[in-house]
């Protein structure tokens, strides 16, 4: 375990050694920790102090639970919110409340305040209580084939990305850049830059041998020299797609009172560009030959394929998890006495 520990602000952490690159807003770059491993160490050590007698592991849960008191911008897993605390699984900016992660860090949280005999863990733990009986309601959904109540995976806020693509591609297309603009909107790609394929980002290519995009190329003569290919039929898919990030209701709104895609590239034959409104995609523009010149254009986004776009809002859940959050939830309860918890916890049982 030693490979993975980590000592910050006082407190010792197990940090994964590798980036953690889900659907945004899971994205997290190594080093980096997580409530769930924390609370599973420290639950760890307790029971090896409890067995053992040995001082060693006493120590290691001590240093393990200092973790707890450093907060998610300073490198922590903790979120303090006022008087209450927040457990992230996943401490990124964004608060993302994942569900079982919070309740196994708050459970070990509690078997070391009666193992250490000591106030503050107690109290810390009750502040997570706090958070949690404020919450609850919120991770509580109905689903189609469900009869009863489920629980939420997280509360992890949505994002929108829009899905673009090069389509119908003849001979060669180089791309240069691409951007979105709109009313207060403006996402851009830089092609055959570094990390443009980073989906991290607020616009980014979508990279993979099943598409039609080349490696990175450079063309010294040109003002913005990097650029990538567009290569027909080179990938399964025989499409380059690209996504740009729209953050809120508010985007998507302004979005729709017009906004325009531009392109700078350089083309033998000619290439159609289009957009998904997440069922069709609709035909944006044509980039027509441009006898080996670097050219811009700007085209409209289709009205009917903005208007047809809708704003992912329903929480996500995982079935391989409801079972196991109505059972931990149940535990808190118990552990902190809490009538409100015993009620969803009750709520949660299928």
């Amino acid at each position: 375990m030693k490979t993975f520990e980590k000592n910050s602000g006082g407190g010792l952490f197990f940090a994964f050694q590798d980036d953690y690159i889900d659907a945004w807003p899971f994205q997290l770059r190594a080093p980096w920790v997580s409530a769930f491993t924390q609370g599973v160490a420290l639950e760890f050590y307790v029971e090896m102090a409890k067995k053992t007698g040995d001082s060693y592991y006493a120590n290691k849960a001590g240093e393990i639970y200092q973790s707890y008191l450093l907060p998610v911008d300073k490198g922590g897993f903790t979120r303090f919110v006022d008087d209450e605390v927040l457990f992230e699984e996943y401490p990124v900016n964004e608060s993302i409340a994942v569900l079982n992660g919070n309740l196994i860090a708050t459970i070990a949280l509690y078997d070391y305040a009666e193992f250490s005999k000591k106030a503050e863990p107690l109290q810390l733990a009750r502040r997570s209580v706090a958070w949690l009986e404020k919450n609850i309601q919120s991770y509580v959904i109905n689903r189609p084939g469900y009869p009863s109540p489920i629980s939420a995976y997280s509360l992890a806020p949505s994002r929108l990305d829009l899905l673009f693509r090069f389509y119908l591609t003849h001979e060669s297309l180089d791309v240069f850049s691409i951007r979105l603009a709109g009313q207060g909107i403006s996402r851009s790609i830089l092609l055959g830059e570094p990390g443009d394929y980073d989906i991290t980002r607020e616009a980014s290519l979508i990279v993979s041998p099943d598409m039609n995009w080349s490696g990175p190329y450079n063309d010294s003569k040109q003002k913005e020299p990097n650029f990538r290919k567009v290569v027909q039929a080179s990938g399964a898919f025989n499409h380059a797609p690209f996504r740009m990030e729209i953050k809120s209701l508010e985007e998507l709104g302004a979005l729709r009172k017009g906004s325009i895609l531009e392109l700078t590239y350089r083309a033998q034959g000619s290439s159609d560009v289009q957009i998904s409104d997440g069922k069709v995609f609709y035909k944006i523009g044509t980039l027509l030959p441009t006898n080996g010149e670097v050219v811009t254009v700007a085209f409209d986004l289709p009205e009917a394929a903005v208007a047809n776009v809708t704003f992912p809002v329903d929480l996500k859940y995982n079935v391989l998890y409801l079972e196991h959050n109505q059972k931990l939830l149940e535990i808190v309860s118990e552990l902190s006495a809490s009538e409100a918890l015993k009620r969803y916890a009750a709520l949660l049982r299928r």
